[in-house]
C-alpha cells in the first residue's frame, strides 16, 4: 500500500485537473459559439439552435477562473508550520 498524498497535495492536483479540464471546455465552446455564429437563420428558432445557445451560454470562463484560483490559493499547513 502506498503513502497517502497529503491534503495539500490532493488540492494542488485536483485544481490542476480541473484546470485542464475547464480549459479544454473553453476551446471546444468557442468551437460551438462558431458553429453557433454561422448558422443559417432559418435554424437559429430551431432544436439545433436552442442547443447551441445552452452550450455558450455556460460560464465555463468564471469557471476556469474560479480553478486557477484554487490552484493557486496559500492553503494552511497545520501544525504550527503556517
Amino acid at each position: 500500500m502506498g503513502k497517502i498524498k497529503s491534503r495539500v497535495v490532493r488540492w494542488q492536483e485536483a485544481a490542476e485537473r480541473a484546470e485542464d479540464g475547464l480549459s479544454e471546455l473553453v476551446e471546444i465552446q468557442q468551437e460551438y459559439q462558431d458553429w453557433r455564429d454561422n448558422l443559417p437563420e432559418n435554424l437559429e428558432s430551431s432544436n439545433l439552435g436552442s442547443k447551441l445557445d445552452e452550450v455558450c451560454e455556460l460560464d465555463l470562463e468564471g469557471a476556469l477562473e474560479t480553478a486557477q484560483e484554487a490552484g493557486g490559493i496559500d492553503l494552511p499547513l497545520g501544525f504550527g508550520r503556517d
